[in-house]
């Protein structure tokens, strides 16, 4: 039982539930309350069967995450100060937030290498893969999506049109996914305890609201759930590391705004009677040969980069030796960061619908 509760176990769950309920929950309650009012309030102002419905919807959302997260930290920021007396001057916490999506003169054009290496080495690959082997669940994602009233764009016959609602719509999303799952998870997670139990976590709840919350998981194949759910987690261990490593949001926004843009046109040709087969060769295979040209022409970025992501996800699974770990520990640490991850899931659920 004294290994149980040793101060070590002690000290690993307080630094995660003081995350979740002084951080986590009450921001996601927050988001909640705006959410509903934009639920109540935006049907009288746009017709929920116009495709400007679902613009204006992820847009507000977008907003009213980073809004919110914003102002929570400033009046945490406020309180700590008023509290406390720092021996040295802090960085406030809205200012540290902000500071993820900051590009300078100086760092704007490796923001956009890096953008395009997530994109190119990452994300095509993955993306290109999944949908050539698993060529059957196109309709069943396509379905998934029209489904919601929120996204009558993809019904829109007039590809200019289309093309206008989606980059504005998959920025949303992807501003709102980054600002949460790496901004808010990852990075300020990492400032409560150990860099890759954030990372970890953030990957998990990533992992578990993209898995659960698919409605096309449990109507096609067991198969498909397991790809589903390893491509999920690859995806959101990658971009957790970079955040990790660089603090920089919009190299990751940008690079899953294009991605969410590709697929988004593969959905609205395939519902539109187009050859799924064949765009999906007309779109890829040059991205494809983009991405060999980039791993030669970077491939000593790339290398090192790797290196120090193993490097990083080893070290892991490692006993702490700064706080004297046990393997007990260990394995302690490793299945309280899922069991939170699921719990910030579960919360998770209350932005997600």
């Amino acid at each position: 039982m004294g290994r149980l509760i040793s101060y070590n176990r002690r000290e690993i769950a307080s630094k995660r539930f003081r995350f979740l309920f002084y951080e986590i929950v009450p921001i996601f309650l927050m988001i909640f309350i705006f959410l509903i009012l934009e639920w109540i309030l935006l049907p009288f102002i746009v017709n929920q069967t116009s495709e400007l419905f679902g613009m204006l919807f992820y847009l507000i959302r977008a907003l009213a995450i980073f809004l919110v997260i914003i102002l929570f930290l400033f009046i945490s920021n406020k309180m700590r100060s008023k509290n406390s007396q720092p021996a040295k001057k802090e960085l406030a916490l809205h200012t540290g937030y902000l500071k993820l999506y900051k590009m300078t003169r100086k760092n704007y054009l490796y923001q956009l290498l890096y953008s395009c290496l997530l994109f190119f080495l990452i994300l095509i690959p993955i993306e290109f893969s999944f949908s050539f082997f698993l060529p059957e669940t196109i309709h069943y994602r396509a379905v998934s999506l029209i489904l919601r009233r929120e996204n009558n764009y993809l019904l829109l016959g007039d590809i200019s049109v289309f093309l206008f609602f989606t980059i504005i719509i998959q920025l949303s999303l992807s501003f709102s996914e980054e600002t949460i799952f790496r901004g808010l998870i990852t990075k300020r997670g990492s400032e409560y305890f150990n860099k890759m139990s954030a990372v970890m976590i953030s990957t998990f709840s990533f992992t578990f609201i993209e898995f659960f919350l698919n409605p096309i998981i449990f109507t096609v194949s067991y198969y498909f759930g397991v790809v589903w759910f390893i491509k999920s987690f690859v995806v959101g261990l990658v971009l957790s590391l970079t955040i990790i490593r660089r603090k920089w949001l919009f190299p990751l926004i940008i690079a899953k705004t294009i991605d969410s843009i590709i697929t988004s046109v593969i959905i609205w040709d395939y519902w539109s009677g187009g050859n799924f087969t064949q765009l999906l060769g007309f779109i890829y295979i040059p991205l494809l040969i983009i991405s060999l040209l980039l791993v030669i022409m970077q491939r000593s970025r790339i290398k090192e980069s790797v290196q120090i992501g193993i490097k990083m996800i080893k070290s892991y699974s490692r006993k702490d030796i700064t706080v004297d770990e046990t393997s007990g520990d260990k394995v302690f640490r490793i299945l309280f960061d899922i069991f939170l991850a699921f719990l910030l899931f579960l919360f998770g659920i209350l932005i997600s619908v």
